[in-house]
């Protein structure tokens, strides 16, 4: 698999081609950072656009997250 992911990382993602995907949300995906400056540090990239922070939260929480 080459570094060409990158250039579209939720598509990637989408069609399983994303190597940093952990697990597939309702709004997006969890991701691993490409550099780990933290242990467990992960990111939350969504699919949808959200127009409040707080819909972002609230699917999250359906998530358990």
């Amino acid at each position: 698999m080459t570094a060409l992911w990158k250039d579209d990382r939720i598509g990637a993602a989408q069609r399983g081609e994303n190597p940093t995907v952990l697990l597939r949300l309702s709004v997006g995906f969890a991701v691993i950072g490409d550099t780990q400056f933290l242990p467990g540090y992960c990111v939350t990239p969504v699919t949808e656009l959200m127009e409040e922070l707080a819909a972002l939260r609230s699917a999250a929480a359906r998530e358990g997250l």
